[in-house]
């Protein structure tokens, strides 16, 4: 084994042969019981013949099973076999149903062959491990020794499907060859002398029909050739093509009809002298003991002796490893598959360093670990649920076939589909229905294990749709109405069953047992719709919230477009005028400036799209600085007396209710917030109105905080009742600007209440038509008592720079420096250019971030004074270009000035470029001032 034992992926690989893939369906198809049956089921229902002839239809309906199977496999190549299938194709509540039963199916065989184990030592060993602590369960013997060997050769098959899975499946292909070869020597054996027909005569029994004899054994396939598509789970893991499987399983069905028929007639061929035929030798079998009561291993000991019956441990010992590995194999893929779904945990996904599913097979050892404290009889129980499970199996595998085959216009798999679905329900009516056909009726546990079963999986499911967050479950009702038919049917059937010649006390138990299953179920079947409904109805509300939402962004889109092209008209009219031959330079200045106007506009209605697009997304973060409230509301004040006075408002500020102004908060958005308001009230006031804003400090419980109400009053227009109510959604205009004069996106007041809500306040409107409109804000602050004035420091750092830099630009001569301008898009390349040129600045350009990287790279140091770089580009963007400078080799060009030049201008952007290793940010539109400033900054510093 490799050193690297933790490694671990989730990965499985391809590891088998044709021949391993045989091993596996034979080996999972028959075991312990082809040995036991003959002698309990096969020759009581329809003698040697009947078995003969009802195995051989039997094999035949497997083949139709098994060819639906073959057919879903080159569909979906993947792990999971029927619950791929199933949920593929007809939902996943389908497929968590066959799973839920399939995996219990492949356990119990598990448990099934663990426990056999016990029985092989006991008749060809006698007392050997009957050792240790002893107890009984439901009459069967219990002894620590064996529990011991059980758990020994479970742990050591199971280790072998983990950590050695090419060993597992040489081993597996050994024991398959030994089991078929080693019961056809053992069939040379018994009928070596003697004739055939003479031996096993009579050919059939006599106390019913020929017909309904056959038919018996016939119905039982599923239980005779359980495991024979367990191979399907492992179809990822194929060596060779997908064709090929459906051969192979023919070969594993054919084979397996060999293991049961050859003991079948070894089991009438011989019986002790005392009886005249099998028959007689049967009637008496219960009152017999030792190697008598098992018809095949007395058959095989009379022909070959002590050897024989020792080859023939040999051979059912084979059967046994076989089944445990082979459906622990399937198990294990089985549960990774439904790890992949997120149906059972994540950990069960993951796989050993060589592609088996470790932490699943991990899981089977353990539970199985605890099946030999109870020993073969309680466990006999719970085999009988699994052809149950194998039945509901080939149901869905036949469904999913029919329903892919009707899509594809396949009518031969469509017609095949269509039988197995049919044989399916045959074959379950036959198991389930006591007394209808069968030869005879499930235990009465088996039936309590069904129900309780069933009831598990109710909890199970409610367990997973609660965790559905891709709403891929609770879509098919039919389903868990058939799962609660199966909790009342199997519980009426155990009450039944368990009730057959009991006292009148013990049929008032079960009763009553039978009704608190049904209350359960019953509860957990409400529970699951209940979940079901209340999901319905908020994806109802979603979808009916996503209408109302695209309403409102089509009446945004055509509010927008008309908003957008008045600015955009007034551009490309200006432009047009400006081109006429007669023009005078100052119409020319005059519509130049007109045309800058019309773009700040246009910016302005973009930049308000792209905020609220952040806030939706929840990208807008607050950036928490020290301020002083009465400052920041002197200067909205002075921002907006001038246009007040040109429209003869009265316009007023009032702070003086303001005792704790230091506080901190995010200076930029609580400006947006009251330009917001404050620019609306003067929109929608007219001439000769009034506006005015008062902020009052309230009392607050916690001193640390300061509470504050701000109110932002105007005599303006008003709003309707209804309007109101809706003011703060995004999109929401009451009138468009064609009717009101009015421009605007619809988004203003979506942003003031989304920035309000990130620092944990609340807005209201009170308004009227024709009656003006009031909004109050209220918000808490931390408060900051000791910090030094920030906004007048940063006002007196700013004059200071301001001088600084105006001094600084005299001594920056532009006509002296190259820049490298790295942009993608030819036209902005050739603006900058113009600009820059204009500047005085040498140009160089590249076309991406790479080609930057390389100029950089083979330039002397010096040779370029500043990058200047785009940042969306094709082959290497602009921060990977940074980033790439800035690991050269040659220290003097990785520290070469890099100024981000991007249309990305949120203060996100702006870090991610700091982040990147860049000197500074200028957005675009390019602000040929700000341009100016923040290279003059930067260049002065060199």
């Amino acid at each position: 084994m490799e050193n690297n034992e933790n490694t671990e992926n989730t990965k499985l690989t391809p590891y088998l042969s044709t021949v391993a893939v045989w091993a596996l369906s034979f080996g999972c198809a028959v075991g312990w019981g082809a040995f036991v049956m003959p002698g309990t089921i096969f020759l009581p229902a329809a003698g040697p013949v009947g078995s003969a002839l009802g195995l051989a239809i039997g094999t035949a309906l497997m083949m139709i099973i098994g060819l639906n199977y073959h057919y879903m496999m080159k569909c979906y190549p993947d792990a999971g076999g029927t619950f791929t299938y199933t949920k593929m194709e007809l939902g996943y509540d389908h497929g968590f149903l066959s799973a839920w039963f399939l995996i219990l199916t492949y356990v119990a065989i598990i448990w099934a062959n663990v426990t056999a184990l016990a029985l092989i030592i006991r008749n060809l060993f006698g007392g050997i491990f009957q050792t240790g602590f002893h107890y009984t369960i439901a009459g069967y013997d219990i002894y620590f020794g064996e529990i011991v060997f059980e758990i020994a050769v479970l742990v050591i098959c199971i280790s072998l499907c983990i950590y050695g899975k090419k060993l597992a499946v040489w081993t597996q292909i050994l024991f398959a060859a030994v089991l078929i070869a080693g019961i056809i020597i053992c069939f040379g054996f018994v009928v070596k002398n003697g004739s055939m027909a003479e031996n096993i005569q009579p050919f059939f029994v006599s106390d019913s029909g020929v017909f309904k004899q056959i038919f018996k054994i016939v119905m039982i396939a599923p239980w005779a050739f359980i495991g024979f598509e367990s191979v399907s789970h492992s179809a990822e893991e194929f060596e060779f093509p997908l064709k090929s499987v459906f051969l192979i399983m023919a070969v594993s069905l054919f084979t397996g009809f060999i293991g049961y028929l050859f003991p079948s007639f070894m089991a009438a061929y011989a019986q002790p002298e005392r009886y005249s035929s099998w028959t007689d030798y049967l009637a008496q079998i219960q009152n017999l003991s030792g190697i008598e009561r098992m018809p095949v291993f007395y058959a095989v000991q009379k022909s070959a002796g002590h050897p024989g019956l020792m080859l023939l441990g040999v051979v059912v010992l084979s059967g046994i490893i076989t089944g445990i590995i082979g459906n622990s194999i399937a198990a294990g893929r089985l549960l990774y598959s439904l790890a992949g779904d997120s149906i059972v945990p994540g950990w069960f996904k993951t796989t050993h360093r060589n592609g088996t599913p470790k932490n699943a097979l991990l899981f089977i050892m353990a539970v199985s670990a605890i099946i030999p404290f109870f020993g073969r009889t309680a466990i006999e129980w719970i085999v009988d649920v699994t052809t149950v499970g194998a039945t509901i199996a080939y149901g869905y595998t036949s469904a999913a076939a029919f329903k892919r085959a009707g899509k594809e216009g396949n009518a031969l798999m469509k017609r095949m589909g269509a039988v197995g679905i049919i044989l399916s329900v045959l074959f379950c009516m036959y198991l389930l229905i006591p007394n209808l056909w069968t030869v005879s009726a499930l235990a009465p546990e088996s039936y309590l294990i069904i129900a309780i079963w069933s009831i598990l999986g109710f909890f199970f499911f409610r367990y997973v749709f609660g965790r559905d967050s891709e709403r891929r479950f609770g879509r098919s009702s039919v389903v868990w109405l058939a799962l609660l038919f199966l909790i009342f049917f199997t519980s009426m059937m155990w009450t039944r069953q368990e009730s057959v010649g009991k006292t009148e006390q013990t049929f008032l138990i079960s009763s009553i047992i039978q009704m608190i299953i049904i209350l359960i179920g019953l509860f957990v079947m409400f529970s699951v719709y209940t979940a079901m409904m209340e999901r319905e109805k908020r994806l109802e509300v979603a979808r009916l919230n996503a209408e109302e939402s695209s309403r409102a962004k089509s009446a945004f889109l055509s509010n927008m477009s008309h908003d957008i092209r008045t600015p955009m008209n007034a551009i490309i009219g200006y432009i047009n005028l400006s081109k006429r031959d007669d023009i005078t330079m100052d119409e020319l200045k005059e519509y130049l400036g007109k045309i800058e106007s019309s773009s700040q506009h246009l910016l302005a209605l973009i930049n308000d799209v792209l905020e609220m697009s952040r806030i939706e997304s929840g990208k807008m973060d607050l950036e928490m600085v020290a301020v002083d409230l009465k400052k920041v509301l002197s200067e909205v004040k002075d921002m907006f007396a001038t246009q007040m006075e040109q429209k003869n408002i009265t316009f007023s500020v009032n702070s003086s209710q303001i005792r704790n102004s230091r506080v901190l908060c995010d200076k930029n958005r609580l400006n947006r917030v009251l330009l917001n308001l404050i620019s609306n009230a003067y929109k929608f006031t007219p001439e000769g109105g009034t506006v005015s804003v008062n902020v009052w400090q309230i009392e607050s419980e916690d001193k640390s905080k300061g509470q504050y109400e701000l109110r932002v009053s105007d005599s303006g227009i008003g709003m309707t009742e209804e309007f109101a109510a809706k003011v703060f959604e995004a999109f929401e205009r009451e009138r468009t600007s064609t009717a009101s004069g009015i421009q605007g996106t619809g988004l203003g007041m979506a942003i003031t209440k989304s920035i309000i809500d990130l620092m944990g306040g609340s807005i209201k409107v009170y308004t009227a038509p024709n009656k003006g409109t009031e909004f109050v804000v209220r918000i808490a602050f931390d408060l900051q008592e000791d910090f030094e004035d920030n906004t007048q420091t940063e006002e007196i750092s700013e004059d200071k720079e301001n001088k600084e830099n105006k001094d600084k630009n005299l001594s920056v001569d532009f006509s002296e420096m190259r820049v490298l301008l790295v942009e993608d898009m030819a036209i902005n390349r050739e603006i900058a250019t113009m600009l820059l040129k204009n500047l005085g600045f040498t140009i160089e350009s590249a076309e991406n971030g790479q080609i930057a990287v390389d100029m950089v790279a083979k330039s002397e140091p010096g040779y370029y004074d500043v990058v200047l770089m785009d940042i969306q580009m094709p082959v290497m963007d602009g921060y990977d270009a940074a980033r790439g400078i800035r690991k050269l080799e040659n220290e003097e060009l990785a520290q070469i000035p890099i100024v981000a030049m991007t249309a990305n201008a949120f203060a996100e952007d702006v870090k991610k470029a700091h982040d990147a290793g860049m000197n500074g940010h200028i957005a675009k539109p390019i602000d040929i001032n700000n341009m100016v400033s923040t290279l003059q900054e930067i260049l002065s510093q060199k």
